[in-house]
Formats: C-alpha cells, structure tokens, sequence
C-alpha cells in the first residue's frame, strides 16, 4: 500500500466482491474510508470458488474502483473467507505457572493457548483463526485475563475456526494474480461484527444474521467473543431465483422486483401502508417486465418470497438451539448482507424470532461514510476495522522509540475501537 496506515478489506461473496480502502484519520484519530469498490461475483458457490477465470476477473474489477476512488494502489489486503466448509470447535489445555512466584506472565498466556490449539484436523484442512474465550486459574472459571495473578495452574478455552485448505488456498491464488498479498484471512462473521456490533451488545448477548447471495451466516457473541458459529446453506439469492420462475423472467429483472415490490411478510400485503403503492392489492410490472398489462397480485410476490424467507428462519431457529444462553438474547439480532435489504424483513423476524431487531448499516466510520451505508458492507467494513487494531497491535509492542509522533495517536484510537472489539 502506499501507506503504512492505509488498510484495504476484500469482501469476496457470492453475489459480490466488495472493497473498501480506509486509513486512520491523524486529526479526528477516527478511520475513514477512502474508496469503495463493488463488482458482480460470478466465480464463487456457496463460499467456494468454482472458476478461477471469473473469480479473478471479478476481484481485478471491485479493486480497480476502490483504488480509482480512494487513489491508492492495493497490494496488502485482510481478506474474507466464508463457507460451508468452514467449521469450528472448542478446545482446552493446560499449562502450570513457570515462574516461581506463581505470577502469570506473558509467556504464559501464549504456551496455554499453543496447548490448547493442540487440535487434530484432517490434512487438507487448516485453522484460521484461534480465539481465546476464557481462562482458568487453580479452577477458577471465567477469568478474562489471568495477566499479573497468581496461581500453579492456567487453564484456557479457545474457540478454534478452520477451513478446507484447496478452498482457502484458490482464494489467495486469485488474489496473487491480481498482484495482492493476503495480511490474513477473516472468518466473515468475526470481521462482520467489528463493524456492526457494539461492545455491550457483545458483552451481554446477541446474534448477527448475514444474510448472503449463497449462504447467510449466523453466529452468537456473548461475554465479548465469538461463542457460536453456523454456516446455513440458504441466501437472498435463493428468493430471487424463485421469482425468476415464477415470473418467467430474469435473474437482474427478479432481484429488482424482490427489492420494489416484494415483502417478507404476506399476511400484511393488505396494508397499503406497509408495501408498495398503487392499487391496493396489484401491482404493473408492465415496465419491468416489458410485456403490456403484466399486472399480477402483490400477494403473489408475497408469497414466494415468505415461502423462502420462512425456509431460512426455521434454520435459524433449528442453530439457536445449539447455542449457548440461547434463551438469554438481550442485545436481540442484527441482520447484514444483501439480504438485508429485503422490505419488511424487520417486522418478519421480530415477529418469528421474538427478538429486538436491527439492520445493521451504522458504520464507524469517517470520510466517504455514505458509501458504505449498505448492510452488505458489513464485512468489507469490518475487515478494514480488523486490520487496524491487528496492525497497530504491532505497532504499539516496538518501542516508544520507534513509534515517536504516532504513540499518542494510537492510544487514542484504541481508546475508540475498544467500544467496538470483541
């Protein structure tokens, strides 16, 4: 990148591959986004990359807009990595305290953690992240960060995340023939939640519905970490072909369709304040279409769209079970991707879930703001707002010394991300 404070994220989806280039702002210390790029996705199913061509022609186009529009040339990039194949397990090990106070040191930390990653995985698959979620100190539970205490023995649970590697590894060939270098790879969820999700709502419970072209993604955050994370085979793009049958029509004229006059809860088609205008209960897609009276029932669209959107929330409600504290839901739900934006959907999954709900768009950030105002950045947006605390993590262990006019800027912009990280 042309600057060490420049960050780049690649959002790369089902139905799009998302850029989003951001920097650290030196006088507000607040980020702000420089460029956004966003191409159609024509190479990638269900998270998987099913032609390379495509899929690298598809990335070159979404970064050639973000470099245009922020002015920067790409070369670094955090990157997403999303999927079916993605799993995730919980895992303990113990260590006993080294040094002979029985103070627990910095070392410590890391051998209990590198025990605790002592995993079997298959041979063609790889962790991506290892998160810690707890610790034990001489068997006491749910001590968030043991530094400085005494004790013999340091238990930790972590919350390990791998993936298929043939998949993660075509993704960064795409990348690297666009001359871009993968920093790291995200687990979507986690990179989602930098960007919508708050500090309370993390702490004290709440789930994040990514709603994708191909798959959505819930995952559960609770005591500040990611606790809980399911990959469900459904997305937005799912409605869209199902308008395109039943309106014998195309894919682009059925997602503009689903988006003007469609609405995910039928039983309320009826209420001319609630959907659409014109007459009452019809609606011309004459101009649309571009057939003459194309004029059919606004709860024929209903419909369809409820049938699938309903066929995704009873996924939903089937992973909720698994989850941990699953009755104790206080912060409710916060709905992302390009599903998102499907009209209605708040009233439907209030009504389906019994939970507070929120489209997640308010994005922390400066500068060009307006350009991610959509609930389908929510992982670009994240990915930029990961790489800046990882980075400036770094930063922050070389020495007052080397960091010199930027030591106090960097406490301040961790004072701010602080309300945002997990």
């Amino acid at each position: 990148m042309s600057s060490s404070h420049t960050i780049a994220g690649i959002d790369i989806g089902n139905s799009l591959v998302k850029t989003v280039v951001a920097e650290l702002d030196r006088e507000t210390l607040n980020p702000r986004i420089l460029g956004v790029g966003i191409s159609e996705s024509h190479g990638l199913r269900k998270g998987v990359i099913v032609d390379m061509g495509e899929a690298i022609r598809d990335i070159e186009e979404s970064v050639r807009k973000a470099e245009t529009s922020s002015g920067v040339k790409i070369r670094r990039a955090y990157v997403s990595v999303n999927g079916l194949h993605i799993k995730n397990q919980l895992s303990r090990g113990v260590i006993a305290v080294s040094k002979a106070d029985n103070e627990i040191a910095p070392h410590d930390l890391e051998r209990v953690i590198d025990a605790a990653s002592i995993v079997s995985l298959p041979a063609n698959r790889e962790i991506i992240h290892i998160l810690p979620k707890n610790y034990l100190v001489d068997g006491q539970e749910y001590v968030k960060n043991p530094l400085g205490m005494k004790g013999v023995r340091l238990e930790a649970e972590v919350l390990i995340i791998d993936g298929l590697s043939p998949y993660i590894r075509n993704i960064a060939k795409c990348l690297n023939a666009n001359d871009i270098e993968v920093v790291e790879f995200v687990f979507s969820p986690l990179a989602s939640s930098y960007s919508v999700l708050d500090k309370n709502q993390k702490e004290h419970g709440v789930l994040n519905l990514d709603l994708g072209g191909g798959v959505s993604t819930l995952s559960f955050f609770h005591e500040g970490e990611l606790a809980y994370a399911a990959t469900l085979p459904l997305g937005s793009r799912h409605i869209t072909n199902d308008l395109a049958v039943a309106l014998r029509t195309s894919m682009d004229i059925a997602e503009t369709v689903k988006l003007q006059h469609g609405y995910a809860c039928a039983s309320l088609v009826s209420q001319k304040n609630l959907v659409g205008h014109g007459k009452k209960d019809e609606v011309d897609l004459s101009d649309v279409i571009g057939e003459e009276n194309f004029v059919i029932p606004k709860k024929n669209i209903a419909k369809v769209v409820d049938a699938r959107i309903g066929e995704v929330f009873e996924m939903v409600q089937s992973e909720m079970k698994k989850i941990p504290h699953s009755g104790m839901i206080p912060a409710g739900i916060v709905i992302t991707g390009g599903g998102a934006k499907l009209p209605g959907l708040s009233y439907f999954v209030k009504e389906k879930l019994k939970l507070p709900v929120r489209i997640g768009i308010r994005y922390p950030f400066e500068g060009m703001a307006d350009q991610v105002e959509d609930p389908s950045l929510s992982v670009a947006a994240g990915l930029v707002l990961y790489g800046m605390e990882k980075e400036y993590s770094k930063a922050r262990q070389v020495s007052s010394l080397s960091l010199g006019e930027y030591l106090n800027p960097l406490k301040k912009f961790f004072s701010w991300l602080k309300n945002f990280s997990p």
